[in-house]
């Protein structure tokens, strides 16, 4: 086995840019020099030039199968946009071969753009975990918990018990963690809640759900409960450091202040929520009471694309723009949104390089024309760089993706595949 070397290469470790070397053996960072790199190179393979090294990223809130749905359900608000086009596509459409073929594709467009690690909600997701293991990818899964049966034709206590299933089975798995995954506060029951709640802290794993994320689902709750919902959550407990909200676009400042309190995530996804006229999220607010804000990309069907490092830009310009303030939201608080920011929910080091933890990197090229020159390496990678620059991608020291090309499974037989999946929905809209 050979060990590799980053020689002289400029690195961001998930918290502060600085130029050094890294070394990986095996699946793990060997050793990180601050400057300089070792006298001794002999035996290694050294990668040295004009590279930002960086660690892969994380996406901590989508719905990965939702591949084959990109683009079906435009121009519509949140609520016609589930109710009326996605539910029942989902309904007739979705299947476990569904499932892990639109996972693959997924996994595909996130790897190439330097997302090693993502959170994902859904059904049938032991499909998803397949998908993962062939891909070489590292997910977080989360069985759909609504209040209805599921398009995998399962009850709400049928999913709780699943659930409960998977967070046994994968518990020492090195690609494969598990979350509970109710949908929302509006179509989870709080009995449903509560038992969720049960085990994330049974088996120390996230509460990953859709929160207050329309006006018009806000309203409805209040109107139910006569509370919001981070007030209604704090009064039932479920708020720790393990709760990723994701959205929280119309939350008050009341909120924010339990949301800083309880130690929650956000997860930011501002390309969905601006889509769907859902609103802008009061990130800046956030930060200042001291949330933790991750940016993640939501689904293909709301998005309509997976890639991180254009969701982080877009969340800074927004938060920018909608404050009226340019010192919001600085590029390197936007970067550690999508690296060691969205380690802190999952209790790992996920989004960082740290000696003797797993070599999860980005590789990324900075002498491109739309790099070059860099002055700035975290402006550089937020606002100019394209998954193009990515050199290569390594999950648990293995190189995955090279010059943008996926080494660990066919994508021309898989497009194929697509594609017939493809001209079934369209012929159905």
């Amino acid at each position: 086995m050979k060990r590799k070397l980053f020689k002289n290469v400029t690195i961001f470790d998930g918290h502060t840019f600085f130029e050094g070397s890294v070394s990986i053996f095996g699946k793990n960072v060997e050793q990180i020099w601050k400057s300089g790199s070792p006298a001794d190179e002999s035996g290694s393979e050294v990668i040295c030039g004009n590279y930002i090294l960086m660690p892969g990223m994380v996406n901590l809130h989508t719905h990965i199968p939702m591949t084959l749905f990109k683009g079906v359900s435009e121009d519509l608000p949140l609520e016609k946009w589930l109710h009326e086009r996605i539910f029942p596509l989902e309904a007739k459409f979705i299947t476990p071969e569904m499932v892990y073929l639109c996972s693959l594709w997924g996994m595909a467009e996130m790897l190439r753009s330097g997302i090693t690690t993502f959170s994902d909600m859904y059904f049938y997701e032991e499909k998803v975990a397949q998908a993962a293991k062939v891909a070489k990818i590292k997910a977080i899964l989360g069985e759909g918990v609504i209040n209805f049966p599921t398009p995998a034709g399962k009850m709400p206590e049928e999913n709780i018990e699943y659930t409960e299933f998977l967070a046994q089975k994968y518990k020492n798995d090195e690609l494969i963690s598990v979350a509970v995954a109710p949908h929302s506060p509006y179509l989870t029951e709080e009995k449903y809640l509560l038992r969720l709640k049960e085990i994330s802290d049974k088996f120390e794993i996230p509460f990953h759900i859709h929160m207050a994320e329309s006006k018009t689902e806000v309203q409805t709750y209040i109107e139910k409960h006569g509370k919001t919902e981070f007030e209604r959550f704090e009064e039932l407990g479920l708020l720790s450091k393990r709760f990723i909200g994701a959205h929280c676009v119309n939350v008050t400042k009341e909120e924010i202040e339990i949301m800083a309190k309880r130690d929650v995530t956000v997860a930011h996804c501002p390309s969905s929520n601006m889509k769907l006229g859902s609103g802008i999220a009061k990130v800046a607010q956030m930060l200042e009471k001291g949330v933790n804000i991750c940016v993640a990309t939501d689904g293909s069907a709301s998005n309509n694309n997976l890639n991180l490092v254009q969701e982080a830009e877009l969340a800074a310009k927004s938060q920018k723009a909608s404050m009226g303030d340019p010192t919001v939201f600085k590029s390197l608080e936007a970067l550690k949104s999508i690296t060691s920011n969205a380690g802190k929910p999952l209790g790992s080091t996920a989004g960082t390089i740290k000696e003797g933890e797993k070599a999860d990197l980005v590789l990324i090229k900075t002498d491109s024309c739309e790099m070059f020159p860099t002055y700035d390496p975290s402006a550089s990678i937020l606002y100019s760089s394209s998954h193009s620059d990515i050199e290569a991608v390594y999950v648990n020291g293995k190189k995955v993706v090279d010059k943008g090309k996926i080494l660990t499974f066919d994508i021309e037989s898989l497009r194929k595949e697509m594609a017939i999946l493809a001209e079934k929905v369209r012929k159905s809209i």
